[in-house]
């Protein structure tokens, strides 16, 4: 949000004493102009310094006869720029042209063109250029990249499986019944079948008394 200050001064040189005062308590000089006839069209100059119209036309008659209009833009950052800028430009009396209020709030919207870099004229940054998603995100499906179908790391479409195994790392649709090649189960090889199926009952099997 920025605060638009203004104050009608008699002269140039009021004016610029509460310039010398607003710099002296470390305000910008960026942010604050003078307006006078003798600078050129004063309309031109107040719409470019963001004063508001209904302001700007209650200042011109009186810059027309001579009068120096002080327009301070008060950033938000850091807190207290604009009430001091306030305090400041009271100090010295200025002409009353009637307006109600001439400290004006101005709603700053954000840029898009800028948000999200690292600095101005950059790249963005983490993310793909603005544009807008029928599906609702910010950023969209991947912010970094774009989505791309993922197939082989190996020039030429082989998967890296197939460089130490011959077979797929993943099956489906079939029942797994031995790793060694020709079908021999494992447990064949300790001489006893590690699964037993159809014992009989335990009544039935013979014990020593």
């Amino acid at each position: 949000m920025t605060t638009i200050i203004t104050r009608l001064y008699p002269d140039l040189a009021t004016a610029k004493g509460v310039v010398a005062a607003l710099e002296a308590n470390g305000h910008a000089a960026s942010t604050i102009s003078i307006i006078t006839k003798a600078a050129g069209s004063a309309e031109d100059h107040m719409h470019a310094a963001r004063v508001p119209r209904d302001s700007a036309a209650a200042y011109a008659p009186g810059i027309d006869k001579g009068a120096a209009l002080v327009v301070v833009q008060a950033p938000f950052a850091p807190i207290g720029t604009a009430r001091d800028a306030i305090k400041v430009v009271n100090r010295t009396p200025a002409i009353d042209v009637g307006l109600a209020d001439e400290d004006v709030y101005i709603r700053e919207e954000p840029k898009v063109e800028i948000s999200g870099k690292v600095q101005q004229g950059t790249v963005f940054y983490m993310s793909n250029p603005h544009r807008r998603h029928g599906h609702g995100h910010v950023l969209g499906s991947n912010p970094i990249l774009p989505s791309k179908e993922r197939t082989s790391a190996i020039r030429g479409g082989a998967y890296m499986s197939r460089m130490f195994w011959p077979m797929k790392l993943v099956s489906t649709n079939r029942q797994a019944s031995s790793a060694i090649s020709g079908g021999m189960l494992f447990s064949r090889l300790f001489g006893i079948p590690l699964l037993i199926k159809d014992l009989p009952s335990r009544e039935l099997v013979p014990t020593k008394i």
